[in-house]
């Protein structure tokens, strides 16, 4: 079947090649009106030549070898995946995506050693692992821009990693700290929310994450829901202290608890990390990372309490099933273990 005007075509290669089949698409005409074109890739097969011609159809990208930039050719590496890989890999490339930020609008082309070194050497806050990874996914985006034959080496290879980065040490927030956070409630935006992590333990993107129909006031309960199986649709009595604070935020005309700026999605982590929590942790003196609240919650709770079934089912620390059915008894046992809490 001929294809339509404009849509560009594939043709074999003479000579031995190891990918014969080259798709290529009409850039326009000479002065004596013969076709010019330019080639989007080499293929092994012609069916992968065609497949590459579809897909460049259906979302058109800059061909120009020397403009492509580098994530021009994530996009593509993301887009050919999707279908093909796990969510969990899936959202794992999307968040490499977004750590790459900083190199986004470069050139591939233009991207070396020295470039992608001084990248990671910029990510202190990153574990030793997660730069690992991140070196192994800028890996197969390069090798993806050499199946396109935008350039002809990985230099990923020459990536170095630090040995070891020690694991952060957690630190809870003191008394005074609380203390401090209570009384600077009305000062600044977002402090509420620091203080409700501190009262429930729960995870930061799964309060983030909390849309108000998981919310009970009648009950003072929310079920909460990410990350483990014990995490998940586990019931979470609200700490006195802290109900005024969710019942402020119930009144909003919102889906999500935490809603963002616009009000029309959730508050993403590193934008409420950076925007918010960091700005009120310099503000106020502190030096605490987000997770500090998890900790603050479990320190706080098992120095008062010693029912470790009530205090891993709050945290969600468990291996219980998802489908476990909480009585009015284990929660009105939560909620006493909770409430022992100054």
């Amino acid at each position: 079947m001929k294809n339509p005007n404009g849509y560009g075509s594939v043709i074999k290669l003479g000579g031995k090649r190891r990918k014969p089949f080259g798709a290529r698409i009409t850039t326009g005409y000479s002065n004596n009106g013969k076709q010019t074109f330019k080639y989007i890739g080499y293929f092994e097969t012609r069916k992968a030549a065609m497949q590459a011609l579809a897909e460049y159809n259906a979302n058109p990208y800059d061909i120009d070898l020397e403009k492509i930039t580098i994530r021009e050719v994530m996009d593509r590496f993301i887009k050919e995946k999707e279908q093909t890989i796990e969510n969990l890999t899936l959202k794992s490339y999307k968040m490499y995506y977004r750590y790459l930020k900083p190199l986004h609008n470069k050139k591939i082309r233009d991207v070396k050693t020295i470039e992608l070194q001084t990248f990671i050497d910029s990510m202190p806050q990153l574990s030793t692992g997660t730069l690992k990874n991140l070196k192994s996914f800028i890996g197969l985006v390069l090798k993806k821009a050499m199946e396109l034959d935008i350039i002809d080496k990985d230099y990923s290879q020459f990536i170095k990693l630090p040995k070891h980065r020690n694991k952060i040490e957690r630190k809870v927030f003191t008394e005074e700290e609380i203390a401090i956070l209570w009384t600077n409630l009305n000062e600044f935006d977002y402090v509420d929310v620091i203080l409700i992590l501190i009262y429930t333990g729960m995870r930061i993107n799964e309060l983030l994450k909390l849309p108000k129909e998981n919310i009970n006031l009648e009950e003072n309960t929310i079920i909460g829901g990410n990350k483990t199986k014990a995490g998940k649709n586990r019931v979470i009595p609200i700490h006195p202290k802290i109900l005024p604070l969710i019942t402020r935020r119930m009144s909003n005309k919102t889906f999500f608890l935490i809603p963002n700026k616009s009000e029309e999605g959730y508050y993403l982590y590193n934008n409420f990390r950076k925007n918010e929590f960091m700005k009120i942790m310099k503000k106020l003196g502190m030096e605490h990372t987000v997770h500090d609240t998890r900790h603050t919650f479990a320190t706080m709770i098992t120095d008062v309490s010693t029912n470790e079934s009530a205090i891993t089912q709050i945290l969600g620390h468990t291996n219980i099933k998802m489908t476990r059915k909480y009585t009015h008894t284990n929660i009105e046992k939560m909620r006493k273990e909770m409430e022992k809490i100054n």
